[in-house]
C-alpha cells in the first residue's frame, strides 16, 4: 500500500507492508512461535519441567504442550482506508537448495577458506530490552505489554548478590552477541552501555513506596565492573573501559584482531 504521510507541512509518500498470517502460517519473533498470530507459548515450570497444560508434569513420549495466547484483537480492516494499493506478494518460506550448487557457488566465487573459524555475523531482528526485577515474587522470567524480557529475582535467594552477578553477566554477553537490547548512547566508533538502568528495585513496593533505580553499585561486589570487563575482552574482540558513578556502566569498543598487539 502506498499513502500520504504529513510531516511538519509537507506531506511525503509512504510505503505501508500488511502481512496476512493465517492459521497454519508458522512464524516467530524472537524465541515465541506464533501459529498465524496466536502465542504459542512452550508449557513449562521455571525450571525447565515440561508440564501437560494442566499444570502436571509432562508424561515421557508425550509431544510438548504449546499454551495458545490471543495476543491482537480483530479488527475490520476494510474500513481503513490504506491508500494507493501496490501490489502483493507471497512469502515463498525456506529456501532449499542442494550441495553441488553450494559448493559451485563457492569454487565460483574466486575467494574461499575452510575454517572452523566464521567472522559472519547478522543482527537479529527481534532484541528485546531486558530488565532484571529486584522483589518479593518467585524468580522466574516473563514478559511484559511492551515487550521487555523480565527477569525476577526473588530477594530472598539464596546467595542473592552472585545470582545477580550471574544474571547481569548473561544480559551484557546477550547484548555482545546481538540477542538483547539495553539502554545505551553510541557514537561513531563506540557504544555507552547503561548497565545501572538494566536494574530495579521494586521491594520498597510492598511499603508503598516507588521502585528503585539505579542502585546496581549496592547488589554487586565492588570488583564486578572490573571482572566483567576482562572477561568481555577475554571473550570478543572489544576494548572496554569502565564508567564509573550511579549512572555508570562500560564503555566498548570494536577491536580489529588484525591490528590487536
Amino acid at each position: 500500500m502506498r499513502a500520504v504521510a504529513a510531516e511538519s507541512s509537507e506531506p511525503k509518500l509512504v510505503d505501508l507492508e500488511v502481512t496476512y498470517r493465517p492459521k497454519g502460517c508458522i512464524v516467530f519473533v524472537g524465541n515465541t512461535k506464533y501459529d498465524g498470530w496466536t502465542a504459542m507459548v512452550l508449557d513449562k515450570k521455571n525450571d525447565g519441567t515440561l508440564l501437560d497444560g494442566e499444570g502436571n508434569p509432562l508424561p515421557e513420549g508425550q509431544p510438548p504442550v504449546y499454551l495458545q495466547y490471543e495476543v491482537f484483537n480483530d479488527t475490520e480492516f476494510n474500513q481503513i482506508d490504506f491508500g494507493e494499493f501496490v501490489g502483493e506478494s507471497e512469502d515463498e518460506g525456506i529456501k532449499h537448495v542442494e550441495h553441488d550448487e553450494v559448493m559451485r557457488e563457492i569454487h565460483e566465487s574466486g575467494r574461499f577458506r575452510a575454517s572452523i573459524h566464521s567472522t559472519f555475523m547478522a543482527p537479529r531482528r527481534h532484541r528485546p530490552n531486558v530488565k532484571i526485577v529486584l522483589s518479593s515474587a518467585p524468580s522466574g522470567t516473563g514478559t511484559d505489554g511492551f515487550g521487555t524480557r523480565i527477569v525476577n529475582v526473588n530477594s530472598f535467594t539464596p546467595h542473592l548478590q552472585q545470582v545477580l552477578v550471574d544474571e547481569m553477566t548473561q544480559l551484557v554477553s546477550g547484548f555482545m552477541e546481538g540477542r538483547y537490547s539495553i539502554k545505551n548512547l553510541s557514537g561513531d566508533d563506540f557504544v555507552f552501555v547503561e548497565l545501572s538502568d538494566a536494574l530495579v528495585d521494586c521491594t520498597p513496593n510492598e511499603e508503598g513506596k516507588e521502585s528503585r533505580f539505579d542502585c546496581l553499585d549496592e547488589y554487586v561486589p565492588d570488583t564486578f565492573l572490573e571482572d566483567l570487563a576482562k572477561r568481555l575482552i577475554a571473550t570478543y574482540e572489544v576494548d572496554v573501559a569502565i564508567v564509573d558513578g550511579k549512572q555508570g556502566g562500560l564503555m566498548l569498543r570494536r577491536v580489529d584482531p588484525q591490528t590487536r598487539e
